[in-house]
């Protein structure tokens, strides 16, 4: 079978922090046209987590041990190969797929960034799926803010392009620096081991994987649908996102009603890893009475 989803290569564990590792063993699992990998861990009402771009599961893989001991975490690398071109249908009936197979009846949902916009479609094309939903710095649509076009378009490739070509001591002296000044999705927060855990993935990516994922995020658009969801939601966002997640979790704040806000406090879009403790805690306190209704 063909491998057809996001996938990073077994050099990301000698980056990854031992403690992240403890129950972390991905099996395949075969969808339309190839596999992707799975990863499940513990027991107890289920917990999907859905990754960001460019769709690699170990995005969670500071938090699912934690979340274990409450949950039974599924995560799963996200399609990046279509026929015809990428589709979030394509995406939806993946997760669905996975879901019938291994998760049936209503789950937990929590997705970061890209992998909440499939939160969303989701719960409003399969809202009997969806008990309880968390959507971590994600968006309606991708917007750029007046006065953002340097920070999107100039500063944002011009930190992947040092990533991923400088020498290993630049980059990572480079990340420090951004990590020091919350640039880009850095925060004081990412010590040496994130850092270097980020760079990896940077430099293992496809170019193709990067591109299908953009312009799905580009492409999504929910502000119509996102009104009539049905259930309990929670906006995550970290206090020192970029003015981009800012905007985009206050307009989410604004159409879905009821939903509440939750922000974790010194990290930035990289809060699944700088702020993993937190995350884990908030998800654990608010999505397990939730969960334990069903």
């Amino acid at each position: 079978m063909n491998l057809i989803a996001a996938h990073l290569s077994q050099a990301w564990r000698e980056h990854a922090d031992p403690a992240w590792l403890d129950g972390w063993k991905p099996a395949p699992f075969a969808l339309e046209g190839g596999f992707t990998e799975v990863v499940q861990m513990g027991e107890g009402p289920v917990l999907v987590l859905l990754p960001p771009l460019p769709g690699f599961k170990e995005a969670w893989v500071a938090c699912a041990a934690p979340l274990s001991r409450r949950f039974r975490v599924l995560t799963f690398d996200l399609r990046v190969r279509f026929r015809g071109g990428p589709r979030w249908e394509a995406l939806l009936l993946d997760l669905v797929r996975i879901l019938d197979e291994l998760a049936p009846g209503p789950v937990g949902v929590v997705g970061h960034s890209l992998g909440g916009a499939l939160a969303q479609r989701l719960a409003l094309e399969r809202p009997e799926r969806v008990q309880a939903m968390v959507l971590s710095s994600s968006f309606a649509r991708v917007t750029t803010p007046p006065g953002h076009w340097y920070s999107r378009y100039v500063e944002q490739p011009f930190v992947l392009a040092g990533q991923r070509f400088l020498p290993q001591r630049l980059a990572l002296a480079v990340a420090r620096r951004l990590a020091a000044r919350e640039r880009w999705v850095y925060d004081p927060s990412c010590d040496d081991r994130v850092l270097e855990f980020v760079r990896f993935c940077i430099r293992d990516v496809g170019l193709d994987a990067v591109r299908s994922s953009l312009q799905l995020a580009f492409e999504h658009d929910t502000r119509a649908a996102l009104p009539r969801l049905a259930c309990p939601t929670l906006l995550v966002v970290g206090e020192r996102e970029s003015e981009f997640v800012s905007r985009a979790a206050a307009e989410l704040e604004t159409l879905i009603g009821g939903a509440e806000l939750a922000v974790s406090p010194g990290v930035s879009h990289l809060h699944p890893l700088s702020g993993a403790r937190w995350l884990a805690e908030t998800l654990t306190s608010w999505m397990g009475p939730r969960l334990d209704r069903g």
